[in-house]
């Protein structure tokens, strides 16, 4: 089938979404190749299945890198580049935030094998939904692919936050696809802008550390005035620590080597030796947040936090006792004084409606923040069903 008849880059005139690079680099369909152009001319022939209608349209988007990707055919790169000029597919450096925000606002379908983890907090309705995307998948028969309705899953929040922080390593240009991750041998040293009171590289810098830019670069620079950083050393160990209560998150804190955290109802700050100097809080009040049994059951001190290393410890100091859940399920009692190691995916419960949870972040940390969106109505949502018919519309 000719794909350009049922091409429209118009959000109102689409039936369907689709998430172009992710449908072309999908290597479980027709064969084994890296990339191919075929997948999504088949795709709109099960679409045409799927919905009954021989002129469904779709709205593709896909990531500039797929236009030069070499293992697609000159052919095949031909017609990408043909399509963008012509306006019947929409080209961006990063397609993923645009093929969910067109979701967001216009409520159509997903074609997408990705799981969209990033995004989750951005777009709470991913999580757990049955009727908003779409996954192509093989099949005997031509056209070779069908889609079917996709029930996404609902991560852990440590796996949001590695995605998260895999997405802005990216976006710096800190991250190797295609080798070994995080670029470390410049994310754990610390950085200097040449510019006076550089608000991110300055020093007076947020203490969650923002990321520097190699974009482009063969060096480190200033996302802000675009310089050269200078190199100061080696970076202390951090982690971002997360308060959850009563299911919503309250706010995050980021722990550093030689400044630990005492959480509880209402801690007591340190006095520092020079009242002059800005250092970050080492107390974590939460009694602004507590209610009924959590504000009795937890103690003015409750637990103490500490980076060592590149690990990091919680110790309870309360009265009535703290109990780590671990990713299985299950729960041990901390002995009070006895620092713990945290894992990821450990949950640290002072009581059972507050929770600690350590980040999956290393490095890409936020500031503190206010509540989170839960996740929300997809949980009870049915099954997709296909879009329907548009008047005057031919069978």
């Amino acid at each position: 089938m000719q794909p350009e008849p049922h091409l429209a880059v118009d959000a109102l005139a689409a039936d369907v979404v689709v998430d172009l690079s992710n449908v072309v680099r999908e290597t479980g369909l027709l064969g084994g190749r890296e990339a191919d152009l075929g997948r999504f001319t088949a795709l709109l022939a099960a679409l045409v299945r799927w919905t009954g209608d021989p002129a469904v349209h779709v709205y593709p988007v896909c990531d500039r890198s797929l236009l030069d990707l070499p293992e697609l055919t000159r052919t095949e790169r031909q017609i990408l580049a043909d399509w963008e000029r012509r306006g019947l597919i929409e080209v961006l450096p990063v397609a993923d935030d645009r093929v969910l925000d067109l979701a967001d606002r216009t409520r159509r379908p997903v074609v997408s094998s990705d799981r969209y983890d990033e995004y989750i907090r951005r777009y709470p309705w991913i999580a757990g939904s049955r009727r908003r995307f779409l996954k192509p998948v093989p099949i005997d028969a031509p056209p070779g692919i069908a889609v079917v309705p996709r029930l996404m899953e609902i991560p852990p929040d440590w796996v949001i936050s590695r995605k998260e922080e895999e997405s802005a390593l990216l976006a710096a240009g800190l991250y190797r696809r295609r080798g070994d991750g995080p670029r470390r041998d410049l994310l754990s040293r610390r950085w200097r802008c040449p510019v006076p009171g550089c608000p991110t590289f300055g020093p007076a810098a947020p203490a969650a550390g923002p990321l520097p830019d190699c974009r482009g670069h063969r060096t480190p620079h200033c996302p802000t005035h675009q310089r050269p950083l200078a190199d100061l050393g080696e970076a202390p160990h951090r982690s971002q620590l997360k308060v959850r209560i009563d299911g919503i998150e309250r706010c995050r804190r980021v722990v550093s080597e030689g400044r630990p955290i005492t959480v509880g109802r209402a801690p007591r700050e340190p006095v520092p030796a020079r009242p002059a100097t800005a250092r970050p809080a080492t107390a974590l009040p939460l009694a602004a947040w507590l209610t009924g049994g959590a504000r009795e059951w937890i103690s003015r001190e409750h637990v103490a936090v500490r980076q060592t290393g590149p690990q990091i410890t919680v110790e309870d100091l309360s009265s009535n006792g703290t109990r780590i859940r671990r990713r299985d399920g299950e729960e041990t009692q901390l002995r009070r004084g006895r620092p713990r190691t945290l894992a990821r995916g450990d949950v640290v419960l002072l009581h059972d409606t507050v929770e600690l949870l350590l980040s999956a972040k290393e490095f890409a940390f936020d500031e503190e923040s206010g509540p989170a969106a839960p996740y929300g109505e997809d949980l009870r949502a049915t099954w997709i069903q296909p879009p329907p018919r548009r008047p005057g519309r031919r069978r």
